[in-house]
């Protein structure tokens, strides 16, 4: 396709969240947005190696020199569909950003399937961290420790999130927690205490779930 040398960009006072939504204001044909579309689907894992490198502040010249490659080769693999990017350059990304990766293949997991799958992998941890526990007795506080900790800040994500249901005013789950403001210190309470000192009401009228925090 040839380009009309005499075509001039023509600048918008207009603001656009993507470039989707920049397409369509600007009425661009179709044809092109599915074009542009197609090719997004097509460079995910490139564009996941883009972000990675700048997010460990890198530029494609360092990245070629961790990897013994040059800087034209990067940028030729940045650009590459995902079809073509080897499981040998991811991994010599993951180690020059000092990054995990993880690729995964299938349909997509609506919100309530992944809750679920991160809920699971959250408690086998737990229960691998409890049996390491059992076997050595001298980090046996500090797993205890993070247990607590653990429990309060999967209990305030819950409470946050709760917050921005919809108010119908039929069920409510409130979640406090009382600090002592005169010491900031960290004390947290071990599995049983922390499971003791927890209570939720849920009733038609205005309840509270207060959780006290020793210091």
């Amino acid at each position: 396709m040839e380009h009309d040398k005499n075509l001039k960009a023509v600048p918008t006072s207009r603001r656009y969240a993507s470039v989707a939504d920049l397409m369509k204001g600007e009425e661009i044909s179709e044809e092109i947005q599915r074009k542009v579309s197609d090719l997004a689907k097509e460079t995910r894992i490139a564009d996941c190696l883009v972000l990675m490198r700048l997010d460990a502040g890198l530029t494609q010249a360092d990245m070629a020199k961790t990897m013994g490659l040059s800087q034209s080769a990067i940028s030729k693999l940045e650009a590459k569909a995902d079809d073509e990017i080897t499981m040998g350059e991811i991994r010599a990304y993951a180690k020059s950003t000092n990054q995990r990766i993880a690729i995964h293949f299938g349909k997509p997991m609506n919100h309530v399937e992944a809750v679920k799958h991160h809920a699971f992998c959250i408690k086998e941890r737990l229960e691998s961290l409890a049996e390491i526990a059992q076997k050595y007795e001298e980090i046996q506080g500090e797993i205890k420790g993070f247990f607590g900790e653990a429990f309060f800040n999967i209990l305030d994500i819950l409470a946050k999130c709760q917050k921005q249901l919809p108010n119908t005013g039929d069920f409510e789950v409130r979640f406090h927690v009382i600090e002592n403001h005169k010491s900031r210190s960290k004390h947290l309470p071990n599995r049983d205490e922390a499971n003791s000192s927890f209570d939720v009401k849920s009733e038609t009228k205005e309840n509270e779930a207060t959780t006290p925090r020793s210091v």
